[in-house]
């Protein structure tokens, strides 16, 4: 029986990582259909196609003059197509000289075709280069929409925002893309993009609480959402919060599925952000109350919990559980991940269970829990769809039976190699 349920489990995961493929390829195709289509557009826009049209014409009526004035033994078909070939290259000034016009008319025809040339070919290669250069301005400048997918994204900025970024990069994959979402300059930009010069970094500049500037981002295929208390401008603290939360509501209207987290100034704001399912919610400074304690107690402790907390040295990573430990003992695996990858287990954590009705009532019997159930019961639904409730297990018994959705959270200078899947957030 065992048997048969892990080859049924290896058997979903196959179909979920085809699924994933086959998203990811039409993703691309997308994006791909969206950056040529924006080209074409842009070159429309600048009047390229009018411009190619005119060196096609040209090329043409060169063709037909040197067919018309050079008479010899050949046919006008074998002329005109002699002539095409001596356009093509009179025009592009490359002179094989293979083909020279003898008669007065065809030298005529050939001195226009050469002026005529170098004016439209200037004008089409200073316009096509104008074109890319634009775009590379406005793309600098954070202006150009992002075609990336599977990328994280970053909202606001403020003074400890480079080592958050810092401690990011340095817990993802190093091909994941990361989008940031500010006011700050192009050129303040540009600054912290050198710093992190062997990571994807992209900008896009302007209030990250529009929809508008949301969609330039790809939100729609983003990984991961981070939402700063933005503090590039002298706004009060009460607003911070405030564009804080409109932001977490326009990315649940634009992709539902995506994972925010959230820093918080307030925490008598907190139960707006969870009433607009915002997964992740951090208070700034929640947590200083504990260190500044435990430092007082021990320094030795304050020392542990700094180390740990710095994504340098030994820190914490999230480990995906190999299927083959799937329904074994929580002992196998911890002596495994000690052995070959010197990481120490410290928790599980499981986010595949789906918020249940009954996890949302309050357990008494009321006018409000009655009214919540029978509108359930009248839609034919017992979960919220895209909700899911993370349950976790600090310093788990040995003797635990690990479930295929559980995750495991581990103490290691460097992240064991055992997943495809990296640990964020």
């Amino acid at each position: 029986m065992e048997k048969s349920a892990l080859l049924a489990e290896k058997k979903v995961r196959w179909y979920r990582w085809l699924e994933r493929g086959h998203t990811r390829l039409k993703g691309l195709w997308s994006d791909l259909s969206k950056t040529l289509s924006s080209l074409i557009a842009t070159l429309i826009k600048e009047k390229v196609f009018f411009l190619i049209g005119g060196v096609v014409i040209l090329v043409f009526l060169g063709a037909l003059g040197f067919a018309l004035q050079e008479a010899d033994a050949n046919n006008f078909l074998t002329r005109l197509g002699h002539g095409l070939w001596w356009a093509v290259v009179t025009l592009t000034t490359v002179g094989y000289g293979d083909l020279v016009p003898q008669s007065f008319g065809g030298r005529l025809v050939g001195v226009g075709l050469m002026l005529s040339g170098l004016v439209i070919l200037s004008l089409l290669t200073a316009t096509v280069a104008s074109v890319f250069i634009e775009r590379k301005f406005r793309r600098e400048r954070g202006l150009e929409n992002i075609t990336v997918n599977e990328h994280i994204i970053i909202m606001g900025w403020h003074r400890g925002g480079e080592r958050i970024l810092k401690d990011l990069l340095e817990r993802v994959d190093r091909r994941t893309p990361v989008v940031l979402i500010s006011e700050i300059t192009p050129q303040q930009f540009e600054a912290i993009q050198v710093k992190f010069i062997d990571h994807e970094l992209y900008f896009v500049q302007g209030d990250f609480s529009r929809e508008e500037i949301l969609l330039k981002t790809n939100l729609r295929r983003a990984r991961r959402v981070l939402i700063l208390a933005d503090r590039t401008t002298d706004r009060p603290r009460e607003q911070v919060d405030q564009r804080t939360l409109l932001a977490a509501l326009a990315v649940k209207a634009i992709n539902p599925k995506v994972r925010i987290c959230v820093e918080l100034l307030n925490p008598d704001n907190r139960p707006h952000l969870e009433r607009a399912r915002v997964e992740d919610i951090i208070i700034r400074g929640e947590y200083d109350n504990a260190l500044i304690a435990s430092a007082t107690a021990s320094a030795g402790l304050f020392k542990v919990l700094k180390a740990l907390l710095s994504a340098e040295g030994h820190t914490f990573w999230v480990v995906e559980i190999p299927s083959r430990f799937h329904g074994h003992p929580l002992q196998e695996f911890a002596d495994y991940l000690r052995d070959r990858h010197q990481s120490l287990l410290i928790a599980l954590f499981n986010e595949g269970q789906v918020l249940r009705l009954e996890d949302l009532l309050s357990g008494e019997p009321s006018a409000i829990d009655d009214f919540i159930r029978r509108k359930f019961t009248e839609a034919g639904m017992t979960h919220l769809f895209g909700r899911y409730r993370t349950e976790c297990l600090i310093n788990p018994p040995l003797d635990h039976i690990l479930a295929p959705d559980e995750m495991a959270v581990v103490i290691a200078k460097v992240q064991p190699l055992v997943t495809k899947r990296g640990g964020i957030f």
